[in-house]
């Protein structure tokens, strides 16, 4: 168990892995992982690591330190940090039973942001037996070197990412009584029915008693993206079954969508679906 066996039980399970070639690809792999029975008194302090690191509490409770955040874990919570930076963690008054992956991959990082648009905080799982059963799937493969279990390792990490996201969401849901979800819902339905007109930020808002910057920050929370764009995939939704189904022009089409400008339509269609307009119309001609 190296520098921390005297402060973790004989009990805790403790794996490194090197993982093949062909997995540095994959969104997700674990380098290490473990399960942990932690005397009080343990702690580990780095400066740097090249990973994510996801903490996971099975029982007592814990308390990490990341990114300007100190973050209790008691029991069914979860948080992830991200150990590139300076960080620590360690047990609370008495024994604290962990789950713990060291996870890199190609999207790891875009996940984390997603996870914490403000900071590093924990999560309440909404099913806990579930989330640690199925990170002691992906410990337990850690360690094996085909590229099977490393594409079942992604898979699972991706499914465990979206399990925080959900308890995350819901737990902000609460604090705000569903209220300001319901608002970012009216919202939505406002721009999708009214896409083609100028609308601005005020506009959409105007019966939600938000301040504007709270209502950007929430409608990316919850949407992925701000009203703007939220506006702008709308209109290019639209004008993709247009150019399928019609024979309009470019231009009429771009009108109709809400766009003022026919090159500004274009510009942004080629930017969401790769290709211009027209472009577009003959991939899909018989």
């Amino acid at each position: 168990m190296g520098k921390y066996k005297e402060k973790i039980s004989d009990n805790s399970i403790w794996i490194t892995a090197t993982p093949p070639p062909a997995a540095l690809s994959l969104p997700f792999y674990v380098t290490e992982s473990g399960h942990f029975f932690a005397d009080d008194g343990y702690e580990v302090r780095r400066s740097t690591h090249d990973s994510l690191l996801l903490l996971c509490t099975v029982a007592g409770s814990g308390t990490a330190e990341a990114d300007g955040s100190c973050v209790s874990l008691p029991a069914g919570c979860c948080a992830v940090i991200d150990c590139h930076e300076p960080h620590r963690y360690f047990a609370d008054n008495g024994r604290w039973e962990f789950l713990w992956l060291h996870i890199r991959g190609s999207v790891s990082k875009q996940f984390f942001e997603l996870l914490y648009p403000s900071g590093v905080r924990a999560v309440k799982l909404i099913e806990p037996e579930r989330f640690a059963a199925a990170v002691s799937e992906v410990i337990s493969k850690t360690d094996r070197a085909d590229i099977l279990s490393a594409s079942f390792v992604s898979a699972s990490l991706h499914s465990i990412f979206n399990m925080l996201l959900e308890g995350s969401l819901k737990t902000e849901r609460s604090k705000n009584t569903g209220r300001y979800y319901g608002y970012i819902r009216s919202a939505e339905s406002f721009i999708k029915s009214r896409f083609a007109e100028q609308l601005t930020v005020e506009d959409i808002m105007r019966e939600i008693p938000m301040s504007k910057y709270y209502f950007i920050r929430m409608f990316k929370r919850i949407t992925g993206t701000t009203p703007y764009n939220y506006l702008i995939n709308c209109r290019i939704n639209e004008a993709k079954i247009m150019l399928r189904t019609t024979e309009l022009s470019v231009g009429e089409i771009a009108e109709r969508c809400g766009f003022l400008d026919t090159s500004n339509f274009i510009a942004q269609f080629k930017k969401s679906a790769g290709q211009k307009p027209l472009c577009y119309r003959r991939y899909f001609s018989p």
